[in-house]
């Protein structure tokens, strides 16, 4: 299943959302939807391009990404950013209110596209993730979470430019799969190549010419915001620069 990119509402109960299975609350909302539904304060919809929150903000709310895609960033004073995640269908904004409370972001979130978001009270929502089955899920995504980062921060270091995109393409070809968001090997690539650039410490010169190379080298196929892995053994022997 391949949505339009920050195209739909969620639903008007929690019980009907498709991607709920796959979120840090699944167990939750597969067990008891109608509290989720009763903790939710509001729906909002920001257009492309707007800030969600700032770095500095202390966020009292949680925010769970429904459609579109957003991301994760840090602005140096001359202008320089760099992205440090995207953001997808299911994803908490900021996981890291659920840990720490009172915390004040060392980061800002943009929307890519245009998003929908539900909102729901900061301690409410903790509160609701303290069950057996709810702190075992919150582990295992926050672990998943962890390891991306880190994962990320050696291939900014350590790989070539095609191992960096490799890797990135594989990561959120894999996140999406977990939620049904592909088909086969297709599925939304909405970020343009300055997007890409501040993600991987590159440059746009250096992405265009290696999304150019996977192209000829038949590994994958982009169009129209879509993603289309050709030769899933190529790309992973790129990633891992065997």
């Amino acid at each position: 299943m391949i949505t339009p990119i920050g195209a739909l509402a969620p639903p008007v109960s929690c019980a009907e959302c498709r991607l709920a299975p796959f979120t840090m609350y699944g167990p939750t909302v597969c067990s008891a939807p109608a509290m989720l539904t009763n903790l939710r304060r509001e729906i909002l919809c920001i257009s492309a391009q707007r800030t969600l929150l700032r770095e500095g903000d202390i966020p009292e709310s949680i925010y769970t990404l429904y459609s579109g895609w957003a991301f994760r960033y840090r602005q140096l004073t001359d202008g320089r950013r760099q992205i440090l995640s995207f953001l997808i269908p299911g994803d908490i904004v900021t996981p890291e209110v659920l840990c720490f409370g009172s915390f004040a972001l060392p980061f800002s979130v943009k929307a890519l596209t245009t998003v929908y978001l539900c909102r729901f009270e900061r301690e409410q929502f903790r509160e609701m993730l303290t069950s057996e089955l709810q702190e075992k899920r919150v582990a295992e995504m926050g672990e998943h979470f962890v390891t991306n980062m880190y994962r990320r921060l050696t291939d900014v270091g350590c790989r070539s430019a095609a191992g960096r995109l490799a890797q990135l393409i594989l990561e959120l070809e894999f996140r999406l799969k977990q939620r049904m968001l592909t088909r086969g090997n297709v599925f939304d690539f909405p970020m343009r190549q300055e997007h890409l650039a501040d993600a991987l410490g590159l440059t746009t010169v250096y992405i265009n010419r290696t999304l150019s190379s996977f192209r000829k080298g038949g590994v994958i196929e982009l169009e129209r915001q879509k993603m289309t892995i050709r030769d899933m053994g190529a790309l992973r022997a790129i990633a891992e620069e065997e």
